[in-house]
């Protein structure tokens, strides 16, 4: 007791006041000690929680943390496996994760991570930004000397109709409607 400090001393020697014999055996003052100052186990509160978990707004990765931690709180008397699965595949997100969970249907919690993790991360669903070149529309180029036109250019020598193009034409540079 000499090595307590704080409340735990108070506790102690409060108690060893009050009846002398209260602590018979150093495995009976632990478990009392541990009773009064360790915090309550929230395995009932972890349990209610991780049974209505729902992914909401977080991505796939703080959803599954969090199923993680809430099942590791349930020690005494754990979860079933089958159960942990349907309760995280029920909990995500409608969406191609979900789909694809419910289609394969893994025997494990960390089977159903793994592949909801995967499938996040999916190359089919990836939004890939390729630098591709775009084309630019080009203004319609008009003769200089004759009438303004409305239509589409054509090379007097090729007749290639891209405008784009006229001016490039190695042949005949003039242009007709």
């Amino acid at each position: 007791m000499a090595c307590l400090g704080g409340r735990a001393r108070s506790w102690a020697y409060g108690r060893r006041l009050t009846d002398p014999t209260c602590f018979s055996t150093y495995e009976m003052f632990k478990e009392e000690l541990r009773q009064a100052f360790e915090p309550p186990q929230n395995e009932f509160r972890s349990r209610a929680e991780f049974l209505d978990l729902q992914q909401g707004n977080h991505d796939v990765h703080a959803y599954a943390q969090r199923a993680r931690y809430l099942v590791s709180n349930i020690v005494t008397n754990p979860i079933d496996e089958a159960t942990k699965v349907v309760t995280f595949m029920k909990g995500l997100k409608d969406g191609p994760v979900k789909t694809y969970l419910f289609r394969e249907y893994p025997s494990t919690l960390e089977a159903a991570i793994t592949l909801a993790m995967q499938e996040e991360f999916s190359p089919r669903h990836a939004k890939l930004h390729v630098n591709v070149p775009r084309p630019i529309p080009c203004p319609m180029v008009k003769p200089s000397g004759g009438p303004p036109t409305d239509g589409p250019l054509e090379c007097d020598s090729c007749w290639i109709s891209a405008a784009s193009w006229a001016n490039e034409c190695p042949l005949f540079p003039t242009w007709k409607q």
